[in-house]
């Protein structure tokens, strides 16, 4: 589940890099760079009997995933982690005792995956350290794939929420807690999702300010952001009064709208390697409301397979750019 977050609002002038990250068999690989208008994509929650078309990654959970999607729809995939390296404890994740021997069982089924393209690499997880993984832990997993996978061999990923980006504090309520973005990873991202209805220029001015300010300028060379935009929509997104402030059509409207300008973002800024929109097939169990409070009253997201308007905006912007690579 994604937690609801603000952003503040700053400004910083764009500074662009390009960077070629290695060779496989003398073959350049561009993974931290892109001419402008390519980019990868996928969604989180895939479904790709119906996604595959215009999905250039998939967000893999096993090894079988991974293979399957290559198989049937040649869609290569980032191979989720996490549970090689960490395990829930109560309140809070922890780094996993046997992680060493978890991640090198693991490893030894990728290798000949990336060989063959069926992985294009690894996804560490989602907001970890908001759910109070010290940040230590974060980047003794992140250093531990790259000294077994070294750069240009394997993309590597993570995405944090806001709290810990932004204000070095955790959910369990530990401040100062010494955030930083690991050096090991390719890309990083963060999620900020619109729920109020349509505002022009919105991504601009609280999701792109978010980055400028908070992310962009602590990336290390070689690295790029990912862009992660809210693609759902909610039937109960209420004050606790009931008055809806935004139904199913309006976030259709709303995503939409903010869908292309997420691409136009994308595709004028060399710092931003791919995009991938949550989610696709709707998450029931995650709160569609910014004011309901989360796990009580009118639990819903509807993935963007059920918003039409969403659905077409992504498929048209992600047809585009797997034209373009």
């Amino acid at each position: 589940q994604k937690p609801l977050c603000g952003a503040t609002t700053i400004s910083i002038p764009n500074r662009s890099t390009m960077h070629v990250c290695g060779t496989i068999s003398g073959i350049i690989l561009v993974l931290c760079a892109f001419v402008q208008g390519k980019k990868y994509f996928g969604f989180y929650q895939p479904n790709l009997s119906e996604a595959f078309s215009f999905s250039s990654v998939y967000q893999a959970d096993t090894v079988a995933d991974a293979v399957a999607a290559k198989r049937i729809y040649n869609v290569s995939s980032l191979l989720m982690v996490y549970d090689a390296f960490f395990t829930s404890a109560p309140s809070r994740t922890i780094l996993r005792s046997d992680w060493e021997q978890a991640w090198a069982a693991l490893a030894q089924q990728a290798e000949p995956l990336l060989a063959n393209r069926t992985l294009l690499g690894f996804n560490l997880g989602d907001e970890l350290i908001l759910n109070c993984l010290a940040p230590v832990n974060l980047t003794v997993a992140a250093d531990a794939v790259r000294r077994r996978f070294p750069r240009g061999r394997a993309l590597l990923w993570y995405n944090e929420g806001t709290t810990p980006i932004a204000l070095d504090r955790d959910s369990c309520g530990h401040s100062n807690i010494g955030f930083t973005i690991p050096t090991a990873l390719d890309w990083f991202s963060t999620d900020l999702y619109h729920m109020d209805g349509l505002v022009s220029g919105w991504v601009s001015s609280n999701v792109r300010a978010f980055y400028e300010a908070h992310i962009f300028p602590r990336l290390a060379p070689g690295q790029q952001a990912i862009l992660v935009p809210g693609a759902f929509g909610s039937d109960v997104n209420h004050y606790p009064n009931g008055t809806y402030v935004c139904n199913r059509s309006c976030y259709d409207t709303m995503c939409a709208h903010d869908a292309a300008d997420f691409a136009q973002w994308a595709n004028t800024d060399t710092r931003v390697a791919g995009v991938f929109p949550w989610n696709w097939n709707g998450c029931p169990q995650c709160n569609g409301s910014t004011w309901t409070p989360p796990h009580t009253c009118c639990m819903d997201e509807l993935g963007t397979r059920v918003q039409p308007l969403t659905r077409a905006a992504w498929q048209r912007i992600a047809s585009e750019w797997m034209r373009d690579d």
